[in-house]
């Protein structure tokens, strides 16, 4: 009986080791294409054209005005031709398996697109990493004739859209991570924790041997020996809550503000009877600007009937002149809220606003979110913004 139960403590004991280096255990997956779409934007790197012919052994017939160079990447590098004879349509050829025969590769992707006279190519093509895996990067490049563009002449622009996804899993809850290109121990890792599809910035970004705590439990990753490891971390932390769910058909965060002219605003409270638009913007945000003209015109056409902006400002501090310059300038008849704080202005970190123009139109009887940001930029939102109202009338009169 001794025995057994020794045995009994003893398999209890190693399922409970093996479950704890299970608990730590990340499982990696090559991605060889589709991670700049995930992280929802790239880093570029320029690759020269300013090699000899050298560099490949073979090349393709028929080139008329061949450029060479190389991509490189970390310790790896492929050689390209970039072949470019004048009023003819460009090509771009990339030594894949890098054996120096420019004949043998999987064809580059390499189309033009002409705007004010000027052509930019845009395509991909692939690289071998080693290791039988094969990735994906972005190329363009831009006209050369473009005199703004006078420094990028002879370069050719790319970036990486292979990489890697890491599953694992945090006190019995499935995650996962992906960076692009190679891991190293400066990356930070994007965890989708509400699983919406999005990656907040404030509440969803782990940098490497930093703890942060997402399910009740303090963490770090560490970045050993080529791997992504994580372990329980030696201080215990607050657990993290969860960036606002914004999507269209949720509620509203509800806020209490001061507008610049002194006024309270209790939202969504005040705009019964409304629909409201949340402007979050800056005097020296470009895209915000390029949208005044269509805010403009919306608030024009739909004041009278129901429709309210509210400005929320991510100017410095000591800049209320300015922003005050701003609107009589501009002609902008909304209220706006100042407070002096760039990227803490308190309404943008409740609302996890981590890029600028952001923006939200909300019911003000229901504090329903009625649209985003694609439905409320450009040319269209004066229609979109009639149609939202009359379909309110619509429900109010059943």
């Amino acid at each position: 009986m001794f025995r057994r139960s020794m045995l009994l403590v003893l398999l209890l004991t190693i399922a409970s080791l093996d479950a704890f280096v299970l608990a730590g255990e990340v499982r990696e997956k090559f991605l060889a294409n589709g991670v700049t779409k995930r992280l929802g934007g790239y880093r570029p790197i320029r690759a020269e054209a300013d090699k000899e012919a050298d560099i490949a052994k073979q090349v393709p017939e028929g080139l008329i005005a061949p450029k060479f160079g190389m991509i490189e990447l970390g310790d790896k590098s492929w050689a390209f031709i970039l072949d470019e004879p004048e009023d003819e349509i460009a090509k771009l050829y990339i030594d894949t398996n890098n054996d120096q025969d420019l004949t043998n590769d999987p064809k580059t992707k390499w189309e033009p697109r002409t705007q004010d006279e000027l052509k930019t190519y845009f395509g991909e093509g692939q690289v071998d990493l080693g290791n039988g895996n094969v990735g994906t990067i972005g190329l363009y490049r831009f006209d050369p004739k473009d005199e703004k563009r006078a420094q990028l002449k002879n370069t050719l622009m790319f970036y990486v859209d292979f990489g890697s996804e890491f599953e694992f899993e945090l006190d019995g809850k499935p995650l996962s991570t992906f960076v692009a290109g190679n891991l190293s121990e400066k990356d930070r890792l994007s965890i989708d924790r509400n699983e919406d599809g999005k990656i907040s910035r404030n509440y969803e970004m782990v940098a490497m041997g930093t703890p942060f705590n997402y399910t009740g439990t303090t963490y770090v990753f560490s970045f050993d020996k080529g791997k992504l490891t994580f372990d329980k971390a030696a201080e215990e932390l607050p657990q993290m809550q969860l960036p606002p769910d914004l999507r269209i058909g949720k509620p509203a965060l509800p806020f209490n503000a001061t507008t610049m002219n002194g006024s309270p605003v209790e939202f969504p409270k005040q705009y019964a009877g409304k629909i409201v638009m949340l402007d979050f913007w800056a005097t020296w945000c470009g895209p915000c600007i390029g949208e005044i003209p269509h805010m403009k015109e919306a608030y024009a056409d739909w004041h009278e009937a129901g429709f309210e902006i509210l400005g929320i400002s991510f100017d410095q501090a000591n800049q209320e002149e300015k922003v005050k310059e701003f609107l009589e300038k501009n002609e902008l008849p909304w209220d706006q809220v100042y407070e002096g704080k760039y990227w803490e202005t308190t309404l943008g970190k409740m609302h996890d606003v981590s890029g600028i123009p952001f923006v939200l139109l909300v019911d003000g009887d229901s504090g329903e979110i009625l649209a985003t940001a694609r439905e409320l930029r450009g040319p269209g939102l004066s229609e979109f913004v009639g149609k939202q109202l009359e379909t309110k009338r619509e429900g109010t009169a059943k």
